[in-house]
This record gives C-alpha cells, structure tokens and sequence, in this order.
C-alpha cells in the first residue's frame, strides 16, 4: 500500500480509484478500490459506507444485513402463503358444500311450486297401524 491520502482527499481517491479499476476493466471490490486508493477495506467499510454501496451496488453484491433481511422476508412470505392456501382450499370446500345445499332447496322449491300449481301430487306416507 502506499501512504494513505490526506483525510479530506479520502473520498476522492476512492472514487478516483473505482473509476480508474472501472476504465482499466479490472475486477472491483471493496479490497480491490481499497488497495488502489492506499486504504484499508474497514476504513471504506466504517468511514465511507456510501462509498461501499456504490462498489456493491457496481459488482451486484449486498450486504450481508439485507440478504438476512430479504431471506426473513421470505420465510415469513412463505409461511403466509401456506396460510392463505389452507384457507383457500378451506373456502373451496365450504362453497362446494353450500353449492350442494343451494341445488337441494332449488330442488326442493321447485317440488313445492309444482304440488301447489296442482300439477304434481305428493303421496303422503302413511304411519303403520
């Protein structure tokens, strides 16, 4: 490494230095912009965290902290998705039963209709002697 910028000029050599990786087609990364500018990876990490965004936002990478964050989310999307597909085939369920007994009264109504137009005639069920 060589000697470290002076502390206002950090900024601008890191920058300097991820475009200069960037133009020389060279492989960027944190360690990689940090040796270029003459620091260490912590002091981009600690000191310059916008700084680490841009490099990871550039290479595709995320910290550690939101990959974390984005797999709960998941778990807790999947596990609300198992949820709601319990209840889903529940629901089903009860609309195929009440499906059943709206065709059964529907039935039942147009039975009744018929008797009382006259045009069809019950027979009623005697009780045993």
């Amino acid at each position: 490494m060589s000697a470290s910028p002076a502390k206002p000029d950090r900024r601008s050599a890191l920058k300097a230095a991820l475009e200069a990786l960037q133009r020389d087609q060279q492989k960027i990364s944190i360690s990689a912009v940090a040796r270029k500018a003459g620091v260490t990876p912590a002091l981009i990490h600690n000191t310059y965290p916008d700084v680490a965004e841009q490099i990871r936002a550039i290479t595709g990478r995320e910290p550690t902290a939101v990959r974390s964050k984005e797999a709960q989310t998941l778990l807790a999307l999947q596990a609300t998705n198992k949820r709601l597909h319990q209840e889903n085939t529940q629901l089903n369920a009860d609309v195929a039963r009440l499906a059943s007994i709206a065709q059964t009264l529907t039935d039942e109504i147009a039975r009744l209709r018929a008797v009382a137009a006259g045009k069809v005639s019950e027979m009623v069920k005697q009780s045993p002697p």
